[in-house]
């Protein structure tokens, strides 16, 4: 079983992603990153405000995920543009409320323990309870949010 983790940057004007797939003991198994994308000054102003997410969701993001090698159960994000372009894909953050089971706080967001708090997770679709049942599993062999943190350097780094 493994597990992606999935990020957008804008870096001095430049949007990179990355994704990064590791097993249930954290170890990466797989990492693709695209080339920096430079909108160009026509792009500006035909997307307006709009550009980012296209560039994010659209573009890289759909992109990595065409490229992927292995099939990761679920795929987090913390990145909210993201949610939309696959259903595996789930957007997570810390909270600070603490819960003792996986609950629901509303319509595709659930709180699931994690190390004497709680992660929020929210998505597209409702999640499997497979799914959360494994989140919840893989929370308690490593710290979830860590390999976002190598994925940012990593992104930083190329």
């Amino acid at each position: 079983m493994v597990i992606g983790y999935l990020s957008v940057k804008k870096i001095d004007g430049k949007h990179i992603g990355g994704i990064l797939v590791v097993d249930k003991r954290g170890i990466p198994v797989e990492f693709k990153y695209t080339d920096p994308v430079v909108p160009t000054e026509l792009q500006k102003i035909l997307y307006g405000s709009s550009l980012e997410t296209y560039l994010h969701a659209d573009i890289i993001a759909t992109s990595l995920l065409g490229k992927l090698e292995n099939n990761p159960i679920v795929i987090l994000t913390d990145h909210p543009d993201l949610v939309e372009v696959d259903k595996r894909i789930l957007l997570v953050s810390e909270s600070t409320e603490r819960v003792e089971n996986t609950k629901e706080i509303g319509e595709g967001e659930y709180l699931i323990p994690f190390q004497g708090r709680a992660i929020r997770i929210v998505s597209k679709e409702k999640p499997s309870q497979e799914v959360l049942e494994k989140i919840k599993e893989i929370s308690e062999e490593l710290d979830i949010m860590e390999p976002f943190e190598r994925l940012d350097r990593a992104l930083r780094y190329v």
